[in-house]
């Protein structure tokens, strides 16, 4: 009887770190769900500033192309 009660009550210890172990795998997961929207975000937002960076460059050397045909 001492022995079964024993079990019962490692197993109950057991059932509690599996439940706990759970929570912050889901806590993980959806952690790291946030974080890569918000990385993707960044990626957009930095694709968006290259591409203005391109168009600023292209007018750029246009117009220094200008300029150093009038010279």
């Amino acid at each position: 009887m001492c022995k079964q009660k024993i079990i019962a009550e490692k197993l109950e210890r057991i059932a509690k770190i599996l439940d706990e172990l759970q929570y912050n795998e889901i806590d993980i997961v959806t952690s790291i769900q946030r974080n890569q929207a918000l990385i993707i975000k960044k990626i957009d937002k930095l694709q968006e500033y290259n591409e203005i960076d391109d168009m600023n460059q292209s007018v750029f050397a246009k117009r220094l192309q200008e300029i150093e045909q009038k010279i």
